[in-house]
């Protein structure tokens, strides 16, 4: 899914790409992914409008249009936005299409159509699931570490994987960056929040900081087209059997509540008895350990 670099700089494009300009006409290819909490049907209302600023709360996007009407997408695990141009082919799998009056579209694209629209009046995200649950955004001056001590402390028995893509706590952090901040700081993802001592709460803050700036400084430096996702600067995630960056162990994948995590065992050693113990492993082979 596309993750706070990605969002922050799909913003920004759209920002200087689409604001100012109104909607011609939209065409819903499939309706499953539209929550419209308007009188009118979006064929009815959209047209006409003027896109006049582009926002983002934690996973959401928030496309502001006159006539105090709002567009918020929440792209899911393989949504995609796409800003097309006259004579550019469309991404496969469009669900819902803007026509721009400037002879672009915006397509809202989803192969699992597990992507979400919602067509709300201006300020009314009280419809919108999860809209008013974020927690802390790890990018404001409310992010203090004396406010991430004290949300770790509320989750003692949460994993720490798990704790960083609760949105509910901080807002927010996907899948990969959740990885990438975990291997810098070195530690494992299914570290219980109870047993973090204070060294590691405080490298796991600064991680936190440290690896989504660099994303945001990445993906905005690549400059790609807006549904093409950037993750060839991640060190570990989607990285398995290749060496480790730091150490040149072997990447490894697990699963931590249904979801794929990535590490390295030997950076980032667990802090409690696991099912399988991959420093036992290594040590076994000769020049490993």
């Amino acid at each position: 899914m596309p993750e706070l670099p990605d969002l922050l700089y799909i913003r920004g494009y759209l920002q200087q790409t689409v604001v100012g300009h109104a909607i011609r006409a939209v065409h819903v290819k499939q309706p499953v992914v539209l929550r419209v909490a308007v009188p009118q049907t979006v064929e009815g209302v959209l047209p006409g409008a003027t896109i006049q600023k582009v926002a983002i709360h934690g996973p959401f996007m928030r496309i502001e249009l006159s006539g105090s009407i709002d567009l918020v997408t929440h792209l899911m695990l393989m949504g995609r936005l796409q800003h097309q141009h006259a004579g550019e082919t469309p991404l496969a799998y469009r669900c819902v299409s803007f026509d721009l009056d400037d002879a672009t579209s915006l397509n809202l694209c989803d192969e699992q159509k597990k992507a979400k629209c919602y067509v709300v009046p201006h300020g009314s995200y009280g419809v919108i699931p999860s809209y008013d649950r974020q927690g802390v955004d790890i990018l404001s001056p409310a992010f203090t570490f004396d406010v991430f001590r004290t949300l770790i402390s509320h989750h003692p028995r949460m994993q720490i994987r798990s704790f960083l893509n609760d949105h509910t706590a901080l807002s927010s952090i996907g899948n990969a960056y959740a990885d990438e901040i975990l291997f810098e700081a070195t530690i494992h993802p299914k570290t219980f929040l109870a047993r973090l001592v204070s060294g590691e709460v405080e490298r796991l803050f600064s991680a936190i900081h440290t690896v989504m700036n660099a994303g945001i400084r990445h993906v905005q430096a690549e400059s790609q087209p807006i549904h093409i996702k950037v993750r060839d600067h991640m060190k570990v995630r989607m990285r398995k059997g290749q060496p480790c960056p730091r150490c040149g162990t072997s990447i490894r994948r697990e699963g931590v509540r249904g979801f794929d995590v990535y590490f390295c065992p030997q950076c980032q050693p667990p802090s409690r008895k696991l099912f399988l113990d991959w420093r036992m492993l290594l040590c076994a082979v000769p020049g490993l350990c």
